[in-house]
């Protein structure tokens, strides 16, 4: 069909008044693609499809904006559409356009993710491996760009962390620092035995601690309790936090 003349709209849209006198709106990105202002002619078939086609290149320019603040997931992509409810269809002819024009390729998502957190947190690799999972992101890509992530590079971060965490417990028995300490590096995705042979080597001046918290409960207590009793609620808080 003859186009006998183009109106910019808003958003990138154009307004193409046809030889019938009839009007359809248009992407500016199909009239570019097909030479719409050299031809001057538009294919019927796409008219009756322009609805779609407009979609496809709405949906496309949604896209080119969200993974142009950060790298992207196909799934965090797709995640995306249906909160803007594009067409399911839609979704999956757009990411794979992307993904044909490498815009979107979860192994070089996966291997910045996971260098990201190497270096800018304190996750360990079982807590990475989780937050790629919950990305959607293949076993076969997880394990691979995880290699990284060896027992040497565990160690070395454990080396520094886990000393500086002890530190900021100050009123718990041996045991109870032990667990408390394990339990912290386990949630970061840390692997247990590494952290216990750490705590092997790390002083803990359990008995420095026990006489701070005996002062402090001591301090508190005596202002509703004295003599037997007093002495009493002391060793009874003491024994919760692992003192015997």
């Amino acid at each position: 069909m003859i186009i006998k003349k183009f109106s910019k709209q808003k958003n990138g849209m154009y307004k193409l008044l046809l030889e019938d006198d009839s009007n359809v709106v248009v992407h500016e990105e199909y009239i570019l693609k097909n030479d719409l202002l050299l031809t001057k002619e538009i294919d019927k078939e796409d008219v009756n499809n322009i609805d779609k086609i407009n979609n496809n290149y709405n949906a496309y320019d949604l896209a080119l904006k969200y993974i142009g603040v950060k790298y992207r997931s196909c799934f965090e992509v797709h995640e995306y559409f249906l909160k803007k409810e594009v067409d399911k269809v839609v979704i999956h002819e757009v990411i794979e356009k992307l993904k044909s024009q490498k815009y979107l390729d979860d192994m070089v998502y996966a291997r910045a993710f996971v260098n990201d957190r190497i270096k800018f947190s304190n996750n360990g690799p079982y807590k990475i491996k989780r937050e790629l999972e919950e990305n959607k992101i293949s076993n076969m890509i997880i394990e691979e760009v995880l290699a990284i992530f060896d027992y040497s590079l565990e160690r070395e971060k454990l080396d520094k962390l886990v000393p500086k965490y002890v530190k900021t417990i100050r009123n718990k028995s041996s045991m109870m620092m032990r667990n408390k300490v394990c339990e912290y590096f386990s949630n970061l995705g840390y692997t247990k035995s590494i952290v216990l042979d750490i705590l092997s080597s790390v002083s803990y001046d359990e008995e420095s601690a026990r006489l701070k918290e005996y002062n402090k409960l001591h301090n508190k207590l005596s202002r509703k309790y004295s003599g037997e009793e007093l002495e009493f609620k002391i060793k009874q808080s003491l024994y919760k936090n692992g003192y015997k």
